[in-house]
């Protein structure tokens, strides 16, 4: 894809899995399949993560909720020099010492600190000045006495609290030393970010330019903005689903439409997004049945090809996962049903395009709450339940994968391990937080 503006790519080794992970009945049914966790190690160990992936530079403004491509490191510290916490007056700390009410101390007054620029004077030990919230600390002093604990009269200031070295005062470079890592390569640049950029200089970052489709799939499907919906026919909601968490993580997508279970039309469609894209996902025709063309067609894009056909988690299992090395695509086959397809696409394809990119640590974070009400599993799968946070604990919804307003009220997951059937009121549930 040509040198300029990519970040360089790691050695690619011939990965170790190069057939489709699962045991395959009639029709792609899934008999058996890895834990999610395998499943996603193996998909970035047999693609060969991190890829190079194109890049562009930005205004700041520009970058809230794009990845940065590179680790963005602080020009210089913060604060940039020692400054005043309080409106108040600069001293030697030593100075103040046994100072109160009843016994105050006197020092000279030397002078009043201007807000944005440099003191045009030093503090002497017996010496004070007027300094305000944000001045810069003038040379010899070493912490700050406020106003309220001061007074000034006919050159001289009385003090009447004792204060400790540092009190009233923030260092240069306290918070942010010169060279300290900001943001990680591969992380999205959130709302926080912008402000904390500025105030050191950086105007401009490199952002990821990946580019990515989002297909939907199946006779069934019209457009959202249908008028009317022919009888077994739905309105396509899967694009929308995976565009809109996407875009929350820093992921910019084009919709390529909506694709009949036809393999011509499939093909067709999946090669114009192919040819411009560097992730293709597919939504519908990973499950069961005859027109299941999305297996087929992960497996024609080179090597390694098809990866993973199905993940032991629920909703979601019919999930694929492939793609090719040498042309840099990935693609991925997402369930139909609007819940399953919330959850693959929040549990696989952010890790996937967090790995591909040679970011930190997906999206979201996990937490640990005690439960509301029962949770009843099933021993085998990794199970994904909507859930709302309620006074300090978390509630499941219910829900089946068919559902399109479960997330609605939701806050994130309840998650229970393969090995965890069911879960008690009280008791402390595994939580991933939006």
């Amino acid at each position: 894809r040509g040198s300029g503006g990519l970040v360089p790519r790691r050695a690619w080794a011939a990965p170790t899995v190069l057939r489709p992970i699962g045991v395959l009945a009639m029709s792609g049914f899934i008999q058996e399949a890895r834990s999610i966790d395998d499943c996603l190690r193996l998909a970035a160990e047999g693609l060969s993560f991190p890829w190079n992936v194109r890049r562009r530079t930005v205004g700041v403004s520009d970058a809230l909720l794009r990845r940065s491509s590179a680790d963005i490191a602080a020009p210089e510290p913060y604060p940039p020099f020692t400054r005043s916490l309080r409106d108040g007056y600069a001293v030697c700390h030593a100075a103040t010492t046994g100072a109160s009410e009843s016994s105050p101390a006197f020092l000279k007054f030397a002078g009043e600190v201007v807000m944005g620029a440099a003191p045009p004077f030093c503090i002497a030990p017996d010496e004070a000045a007027l300094i305000p919230t944000g001045g810069m600390m003038p040379e010899g002093a070493d912490a700050v006495v406020m106003t309220e604990n001061a007074a000034s009269s006919d050159g001289w200031v009385e003090v009447r609290a004792s204060v400790q070295r540092g009190e009233n005062l923030a260092l240069e470079s306290e918070e942010i030393k010169r060279s300290d890592v900001l943001i990680r390569r591969g992380d999205v640049i959130g709302c926080s970010a912008p402000g904390l950029l500025c105030a050191l200089g950086i105007s401009e970052v490199e952002v990821m330019d990946m580019r990515i489709g989002v297909i939907s799939t199946g006779d069934e499907v019209v457009p959202a903005d249908a008028r009317s919906v022919p009888a077994g026919a739905i309105r396509d909601a899967d694009t929308y689903i995976v565009q809109s968490i996407l875009k929350k993580y820093g992921e910019a997508s084009k919709s390529y439409g909506i694709a009949p279970d036809d393999w011509p039309a499939l093909e067709a469609r999946a090669h114009e997004a192919m040819a411009e894209c560097d992730v293709v996902i597919i939504s519908g025709g990973s499950s069961v049945g005859a027109r299941d063309n999305t297996a087929r067609l992960i497996e024609s894009v080179g090597d390694p090809g098809l990866l993973i056909r199905g993940i032991n988690m629920t909703p979601g299992k019919p999930t694929l996962i492939g793609g090719s090395v040498k042309d840099g695509k990935l693609m991925i086959g997402l369930p139909g049903h609007p819940l399953s397809c919330v959850v693959s696409t929040v549990f696989v394809v952010l890790p996937l395009l967090d790995a591909m990119c040679g970011g930190g640590g997906g999206a979201g974070k996990y937490v640990k709450l005690p439960l509301a009400s029962d949770v009843q599993g099933r021993t085998g799968p990794d199970e994904f339940i909507p859930a709302r946070l309620e006074d300090g604990g978390v509630r499941p919804l219910a829900a089946k994968s068919g559902y399109i307003s479960a997330m609605m009220g939701a806050d994130g997951f309840i998650r229970l391990r393969p090995d965890t059937e069911t879960l008690r009121a009280g008791e402390t549930a595994e939580v991933w937080l939006w």
